[in-house]
């Protein structure tokens, strides 16, 4: 195993994601609640106590839940960059934290870990590249909009894990009031399944394959079999063929593994 990542959780109601090296375990975010979450780290073969560290992308509760916490009962660390540490403020009272500037890199066990600015209505909202054994996972999550930041963050990703979070026509007739619909609209808001499919087209000009994740669905203005059409059919109108899609259930664990990625997508070949 070179590089293993498995997700817990993925929605408004709770996202984590369970990453495994041969030298480190750690979750980014940690947005479910702390006996779920021991379940699907023992369906996975790991106590709490093979966890190295919790990575937060940003301070909101559906990807924080129980950080603090899982952090406090069981000794984990907690790693974020200063605005998002600040914001959880008094959540991570007698929590070990570590802090990891946007921007910048640090070393969890062989993972190398480089973070990126995303754009949220958070204190400083980051994705996260991690690197280990020749494979890279690019991780960007609730964002409203992508840059020229954000492609470099996933350029070199094998497996990328990104938010397509409504259809456009299906938010305009969702049962939200104006004003939180205009917040998801927006730039500081979460991504849809065009502009998703239109990121994952301008990686793909590398020709490079990939396996991508559809993140952090609306249960009210998505769903897996429509975000995927559309993310497939944007990528299909690009050329963009090296590129295999799967939307994340919300609360059903699902697994990548380096060690089978190019087996998973010989069809390409």
């Amino acid at each position: 195993m070179s590089i293993r990542v498995t997700s817990f959780a993925s929605g408004s109601s709770g996202n984590a994601l369970l990453v495994r090296t041969p030298g480190a375990a750690f979750l980014v975010d940690c947005g479910i609640p702390q006996r779920t979450l021991e379940r699907f780290l023992a369906r996975d073969g790991l106590c709490p106590a093979d966890l190295s560290a919790i990575l937060l992308t940003h301070e909101h509760g559906d990807h924080t839940q129980c950080a603090g916490p899982f952090a406090r009962r069981h000794g984990l660390p907690i790693i974020a960059n200063r605005p998002t540490l600040d914001a959880l403020g008094v959540a991570l009272d007698g929590v070990a934290t570590r802090e990891i500037g946007v921007g910048s890199g640090a070393l969890l066990g062989d993972c190398a870990i480089t973070s990126f600015r995303v754009s949220h209505d958070a204190a400083a909202p980051v994705g996260y590249t991690l690197r280990a054994g020749g494979w890279t996972v690019g991780v960007a999550i609730d964002l409203g909009c992508w840059d020229d930041e954000v492609v470099h963050g996933l350029s070199c990703a094998d497996l990328i894990v990104l938010e397509a979070n409504h259809d456009r026509e299906k938010l305009h007739a969702a049962p939200y009031t104006w004003p939180i619909k205009q917040r998801i609209f927006g730039a500081l808001g979460h991504l849809d399944n065009v502009d998703a499919g239109s990121l994952l087209a301008r990686l793909a000009c590398d020709g490079r394959k990939r396996t991508a994740w559809l993140a952090h669905l609306s249960e009210q203005a998505n769903s897996p079999g429509l975000a995927t059409r559309v993310v497939q059919n944007v990528l299909s109108l690009a050329g963009a063929r090296p590129v295999t899609v799967a939307a994340l259930p919300r609360r059903t664990p699902m697994c990548w593994d380096s060690d089978t990625h190019l087996a998973q997508l010989s069809l390409f070949d």
